[in-house]
């Protein structure tokens, strides 16, 4: 690959990245002010709220079960350009979406105060912990939906749709937090419930308008009644592709609600440096998301139209592309971590294990470059079992195996359960970085 074809790709891949990026800033900022607001009630409340949080994205990765066949097969039939089973694969995953998301909405709702009491935390962190929790999972089949909607939109090569909706489903939440939170005219003060609720009221709006965008389109030629017809062989081929997606994505969340459980252990202090710490670690995630999008779609299209190389070079310059990135931010993070931390309080405990969260994560995030990069290329062909084995093997032995033995064997500090997150980094990165060379991939079928 010369340089002129590097610069193609790379530009190609910015192109589909950056509206990915802007609603994932979107949706970081809309975190980012439920956090500041939350935290103006008091610690429990921030602390609860963490807790749910860690809840909520186990139950968001499970929509990698549907978007993760969604987006191979989408991808695959734009490149052969086979518009009628792509539009089939679209209206199903909506279905399947609506199904699994209504399900999950309703047992979390009556099960949020069995899964708060997990943790073991304080009665008044569990407390909040449940009053935002119950509301927030109400939303979920909302959130379900979007997600299988966008992953159409994006899988096709149309990032910028589902990127205005969303950055206009943050900007209603973000203006609805203060309001439902602190109480205004009419609207009564609804503490951490006002947050939770603010999020709910914004995710019904964001679904209801992707869902009507999408139907509305007569590019991706899809029927609202075979929506509901189920088509059990694409379904089947969607949750073969999904489900080691959906284990993938499920794995690395489960694994953080054991390793939050760690770090409770070591105070709330902790608890609320590692939530304050994560929103600014967020940065680089919205870049890794905007990448794993944009690779995943090249690498399906260009193995659709039989062309290996293209997907292989799509790879090379999303590597070369993120290390630049990731260099540029950890040299900021990690200057700035004290003042980053300070952001959200004054507490001293509380600065001090968010700033150690900071730096060693932010030199960990050097191997995250490779485990987005390959897993994105796994995605987009549809082989999808790899990243979940290694995703599996890093997280819950070399993150909370090492975090769990450093705590209560060790008696260590909370430094070392940060460096668990890094270690679990740098070997997933290696470990896909090797598979992926090996190159069975490209003959997958889907």
């Amino acid at each position: 690959m010369d340089i002129k074809q590097e610069v193609s790709i790379v530009k190609k891949i910015i192109q589909l990245s950056l509206p990915v990026m802007m609603g994932e800033i979107m949706f970081s900022l809309m975190s980012f002010a439920d956090r500041f607001f939350i935290s103006r009630i008091g610690i429990n409340e921030a602390a609860g709220s963490s807790l749910s949080s860690t809840v909520v994205w186990v139950l968001l990765t499970i929509s990698a079960l549907i978007t993760g066949g969604s987006v191979a097969l989408v991808a695959r039939k734009t490149g052969e350009n086979n518009r009628e089973e792509r539009s089939n694969s679209a209206e199903q995953s909506i279905f399947l979406a609506i199904f699994l998301g209504l399900i999950i909405g309703i047992s979390g709702y009556y099960l949020s105060p069995s899964i708060m009491g997990f943790y073991n935390a304080s009665p008044e962190v569990t407390r909040a912990g449940t009053d935002y929790f119950s509301i927030l999972v109400l939303g979920y089949p909302m959130v379900m939906l979007a997600h299988a909607s966008a992953a159409v939109f994006q899988a096709s090569g149309d990032t910028k749709t589902p990127m205005k909706i969303f950055v206009s489903m943050s900007i209603l939440n973000m203006i609805l937090d203060p309001i439902m939170i602190f109480g205004y005219g009419p609207v009564p003060a609804m503490g951490v419930k006002g947050a939770a609720w603010a999020t709910v009221i914004s995710e019904v709006f964001a679904s209801v308008t992707i869902l009507v965008t999408i139907y509305s389109h007569k590019e991706y030629g899809l029927s609202l009644s075979k929506t509901f017809i189920p088509d059990f062989d694409m379904i089947k081929r969607i949750l073969k592709i999904g489900a080691w997606s959906g284990l993938n994505s499920l794995s690395r969340p489960l694994s953080a609600i054991f390793l939050q459980k760690i770090i409770t252990y070591h105070g709330t202090a902790c608890v609320a440096g590692f939530s304050f710490g994560i929103q600014w670690i967020s940065i680089i995630f919205i870049f890794m998301q905007g990448m794993r999008v944009s690779i995943s779609s090249m690498v399906g299209q260009f193995l659709g139209q039989k062309n290996y190389q293209g997907a292989v070079d799509t790879t090379k310059a999303g590597l070369q592309f993120g290390f630049v990135f990731v260099t540029i931010i950890a040299f900021f993070g990690i200057i700035f971590s004290e003042q980053a931390i300070s952001v959200f309080t004054s507490d001293p405990e509380v600065i001090s294990a968010g700033r150690g969260y900071l730096v060693i994560i932010f030199f960990g995030m050097f191997f995250d470059v490779p485990m987005t990069v390959y897993t994105a290329g796994f995605n987009g062909a549809g082989d999808t079992a790899p990243p979940t084995i290694a995703s599996f093997a890093a997280n819950w032995i070399g993150k909370v195996g090492f975090a769990a033995a450093a705590t209560y064997w060790l008696g260590l500090g909370i430094n070392w359960v940060w460096f668990s997150i890094s270690l679990s980094m740098l070997l997933e990165g290696l470990s896909l970085a090797y598979w992926f060379s090996r190159g069975a991939w490209k003959l997958k079928t889907v």
